[in-house]
């Protein structure tokens, strides 16, 4: 594969958009070259209205105004409940077979005809013992890749790449954390999503369909709270069950626990489809993974050991960056992992 220019990478929230950009991302130290944050217009991500697009290339132009980015080459992620991943071991196929196996084997997996997906693998390997490539299977609607392509073309920037989260997330943790098996919890606004790395590779991913703003609407309906008040309660409470008498936690224990059961049914799920033992690391990210008492209560509900994102590892940052790219880290892996793309 050609190797990509220098380039920033951008990650479309549902309340931010971020950018990073690095240098020196194919050795051991990459350099924080820029970075910059900038809010999400309300009901915008995902939309084909093309006012809406236009208010992400504008929030994209006030990011670069803001930061003093130069660079417009960049890099995209779609969200992940946008896309469609599978995991295939193809036994006996040849390297020269693989593209059309691959072909073959995505249309009995594929919600969508293919005439109306942009479909791509990455290989992850060889399973020795059965003779089998193995890769990961990525698709997603090409009506939902035109709408990054115009939001890159109306904020006059040169989009040379587009990812899905799980896989630049997967990079990012890879490189800061140098762990091979991992499970990743990136704890979004609408959706958690959850993607297992096996060797260093994405072997399975999951959108779960319940986010933080589902918190902070429980305490909304619990305490008759706005919604401002409410989310400051969640961020300064959260899961801890010694504040407050415990009660923000009681409220907020219910939809966790939802989320856990939807995690163990990945893992199971992911278990049986590649008969291969579940990582015990987890790894939590997004903005979301700033909840007190999260990694506590994702440890004991899983029995595993659950650590918060820190995507700055190994990246070596300019002291005038440092107070910026600390505050809300986790909810920079998506970034950092487009930036560390490289090819």
């Amino acid at each position: 594969m050609a190797k990509l220019p220098e380039h920033v990478g951008i990650d479309f929230g549902t309340h931010s958009v971020k950018a990073v950009e690095l240098s020196n991302i194919t050795t051991n130290k990459p350099r924080l070259v820029n970075l910059g944050s900038q809010a999400t217009p309300k009901g915008v991500i995902n939309s084909e209205d093309k006012m809406d697009q236009k208010k992400l290339a504008d929030v994209l132009k006030k990011l670069y105004d803001a930061s003093g980015i130069r660079n417009n080459k960049v890099v995209m992620a779609l969200p992940e409940f946008s896309v469609f991943t599978r995991f295939l071991e193809l036994p006996g196929v040849k390297s020269e077979e693989l593209k059309d196996t691959v072909y073959y084997e995505a249309k009995q997996y594929i919600p969508l005809p293919l005439n109306e997906v942009q479909l791509d693998y990455i290989p992850i390997g060889f399973n020795t013992e059965k003779n089998a490539p193995r890769v990961l299977v990525v698709a997603a609607a090409r009506k939902v890749i035109d709408i990054y392509v115009n939001i890159a073309v109306e904020a006059n920037l040169d989009l040379v790449a587009i990812e899905t989260e799980s896989v630049a997330m997967g990079r990012a943790m890879y490189r800061s954390t140098s762990k091979k098996d991992l499970v990743i919890l990136d704890f979004g606004a609408n959706n958690t999503d959850m993607s297992i790395l096996s060797e260093g590779n994405l072997v399975f991913s999951q959108s779960i369909a319940i986010g933080s703003d589902s918190l902070t609407q429980a305490i909304v309906n619990k305490f008759n709270f706005d919604s401002s008040r409410a989310e400051e309660f969640k961020r300064n409470y959260g899961l801890v069950a010694n504040v407050l008498e415990g009660k923000i936690a009681k409220v907020l224990a219910p939809i966790m626990d939802s989320i856990m059961v939807e995690v163990r049914r990945g893992v199971e799920f992911y278990k049986s489809r590649t008969l291969s033992i579940a990582p015990v690391d987890y790894i939590l990210s997004g903005d979301g993974a700033l909840l007190p008492g999260l990694k506590e209560y994702v440890s004991k509900a899983l029995n595993v050991s659950a650590t918060l994102a820190m995507p700055w590892n190994n990246i070596v940052i300019d002291p005038k960056f440092n107070d910026i790219a600390m505050k809300g880290a986790p909810s920079y892996s998506v970034a950092i992992g487009l930036a560390l793309k490289d090819e």
